[in-house]
């Protein structure tokens, strides 16, 4: 079960999938700037999130985005939202 930290990870890149498209691609720095939490605390919960395959990165780890389980995590603790 995700740490509170995980799921604002989760529910942020869930709410960027649901309105730019999968798979709700963001740059580290902005969800650590988007979050209200430590840098240090986000940073483990995507470490976290990517060791346990909810999200992934890209090569240079400077992106993460949600993997489609991930998404479904996210969906099912109600957080994504239908784009307006």
């Amino acid at each position: 079960m995700p740490t509170v930290a995980e799921n604002q990870v989760l529910a942020l890149l869930a709410k960027e999938w649901d309105y730019t498209g999968p798979p709700g691609i963001l740059d580290i720095s902005d969800v650590v700037a988007a979050l209200p939490l430590a840098p240090s605390e986000t940073l483990e919960a995507l470490k976290t999130l990517y060791a346990s395959g909810l999200i992934d990165m890209n090569k240079l780890e400077s992106s993460a985005f949600l993997t489609p389980g991930g998404y479904d995590v996210a969906r099912d603790n109600g957080e994504t939202h239908s784009k307006p």
